[in-house]
């Protein structure tokens, strides 16, 4: 959305600006529409944030799979404003009433905010189905794959994805690639992810896609240690203001 009032202000600072197409009645170049040229910006933003989670790689994904996409990078939270869901809805091309929660059925509304949805709760309300035979949607896919592996286990979600045709699809490896990238991979005490679709992702990555990338974590006790030396020297600092 931010991209939006710099495209424009590029227009009119250079109107006309004329497209490759022309006119069929008079064969002139056709004028560039404002709504055109935002929806160019649009796309062109969705392509690098994408291209970021893929490392440097370019794909296309489906309007939904990029929503869910850039709401994890975006928010880094299950649960976030209305507002911002509807203006990232706006951003990809979808409403977020009619498209990301009616017939996508990706997240529920919570008064004033959305809450993103988990594979087994999109199963209850019908939009995911592991004996379905194709997929609409690529976060349809994953998230069938990931139901499968927490309730049946890696055998029964190896030959899921060998019967759906998943395992060497590129579209669908990019965006588990994305997904890893943009899913919080924060850990508790115990090691363990404290975001469930983190820690199935993973599970998914090792067990059939090890070549697939995982983000760099920082070691636990390097953490604690990093914290600990940032809070010595803001105690030795404001000993030294008070001397």
């Amino acid at each position: 959305m931010a991209a939006y009032g710099p495209a424009l202000s590029v227009i009119s600072a250079r109107w006309p600006v004329l497209t490759s197409a022309t006119d069929p009645a008079t064969g002139k170049p056709l004028v560039l529409r404002p709504e055109t040229a935002l929806d160019l910006a649009r796309r062109e933003v969705l392509a690098l944030r994408r291209e970021r989670l893929l490392h440097g790689q370019r794909a296309r994904f489906d309007p939904e799979t990029d929503w869910y996409l850039l709401a994890w990078d975006t928010f880094r939270a299950v649960e976030f404003p209305a507002d911002e869901a509807r203006k990232l809805a706006l951003a990809v091309g979808l409403d977020l009433e009619e498209d990301v929660i009616g017939r996508a059925r990706l997240v529920q509304r919570k008064g004033d905010t959305v809450a993103l949805l988990t594979p087994a709760e999109r199963r209850r309300r019908g939009a995911v189905d592991p004996d379905a035979a194709s997929f609409a949607r690529l976060v349809d896919a994953v998230h069938t794959a990931l139901l499968v592996y927490d309730e049946d286990g890696a055998p029964a979600c190896g030959a899921f994805l060998r019967r759906a045709g998943l395992l060497q699809h590129p579209e669908f490896r990019q965006c588990l690639q994305a997904l890893l990238e943009a899913v919080p991979r924060t850990r508790g005490r115990d090691g363990a992810f404290l975001r469930p679709e983190a820690d199935l992702l993973e599970r998914l990555r090792l067990a059939f896609f090890p070549e697939l990338e995982p983000p760099a974590e920082p070691e636990p006790e390097a953490a604690v240690l990093q914290l600990g030396l940032l809070a010595t020297e803001a105690a030795e600092a404001g000993e030294e203001d008070e001397e």
